[in-house]
């Protein structure tokens, strides 16, 4: 069973691919930016920090993405990839997604 759910979208269909499905975690990502940022004003190519981020924020955010998907994400991933659309794109390419779970 997973967690998509938790973020009220839809579960991806895993049909043919491993990993999470790219517009689930993207609104996944995106509900975790409006929760931490308090609001929901910016967009996929905005960096975190413009939007108003701070460190502390990314360190909830990557906290609540990792108990969604059910593993451990490096901080370092979100400050190489400041973006909803640069983090979703290197959350599908962790290596956490890349073998199966068991």
């Amino acid at each position: 069973m997973d967690n998509f759910g938790s973020v009220g979208v839809a579960s991806p269909d895993h049909a043919g691919h491993d990993g999470p499905d790219l517009e689930v975690l993207r609104a996944q990502v995106r509900v975790q930016w409006a929760d931490a940022l308090e609001h929901d004003d910016f967009g996929d190519d905005e960096d975190f920090f413009d939007a108003g981020g701070n460190s502390l924020l990314v360190a909830e955010i990557m906290a609540a993405l990792g108990a969604e998907l059910g593993v451990r994400l490096p901080l370092r991933l979100f400050f190489d990839h400041p973006t909803v659309n640069e983090l979703t794109g290197a959350l599908t390419a962790h290596e956490a997604f890349r073998a199966p779970a068991r």
